[in-house]
């Protein structure tokens, strides 16, 4: 019994190691092998021909589809100009473009209307302090009331500078510079 039992083993296992007909895949021979000339010209032809014909089916489809993507894209467009312009026309739509503009450029308007009020004053201090050290001053002898000035004739006395000191000479450069300072400072409100 022992025997019977080993040798149905190694049985089973001979045929669980031995590949079946079934599992092996018989290969057809290449037909063009079996051609003349002039079939397998025609063959290689017609196979050219089969893969152009699928290649233009598969294109055709894909402009099919462009031209339908593009129509779309045109169609809803078009759509949105339309509710943009009616909506642009109302009240509610000019706040809301006004608020989006003021969203996208508020904060670079605000900074350059502040750098160039900054500066006019300085440049107007500048030219003040300038004239107050350099330029004779016409200051008049007796206090004519406003309207008076009109009709009467105002004497004037002409006071100038006094350049005696050691420093006048250096006050236009120092003016300068601060000058010079002044324009970065405007120009970092402005840009930075």
């Amino acid at each position: 019994m022992k025997n019977l039992v080993a040798l149905l083993s190694v049985f089973v296992l001979f045929l669980a190691v031995m590949p079946t007909q079934a599992q092996t895949p018989q290969k057809v021979g290449d037909p063009t092998t079996y051609m003349t000339p002039e079939q397998l010209a025609k063959y290689t032809s017609d196979m050219r021909i089969a893969e152009l014909e699928k290649k233009l089916e598969v294109y055709g489809n894909w402009v099919g589809v462009g031209g339908e993507v593009g129509t779309a894209i045109e169609e809803g467009l078009t759509a949105v100009v339309d509710v943009a312009d009616k909506f642009g026309k109302t009240d509610v739509g000019v706040f809301t473009m006004v608020l989006v503009a003021w969203k996208v450029v508020g904060k670079d308007v605000v900074r350059i209307l502040l750098g160039l009020l900054f500066f006019f004053m300085i440049t107007w201090l500048f030219l003040k302090v300038y004239k107050g050290y350099y330029r004779p001053k016409k200051v008049p002898v007796k206090r004519v009331p406003f309207f008076r000035r009109f009709v009467e004739s105002v004497e004037y006395e002409i006071i100038r500078p006094d350049r005696n000191w050691d420093g006048v000479n250096a006050i236009p450069v120092v003016m300068l510079f601060l000058y010079a300072g002044a324009i970065g400072i405007t120009y970092a409100i402005m840009f930075a």
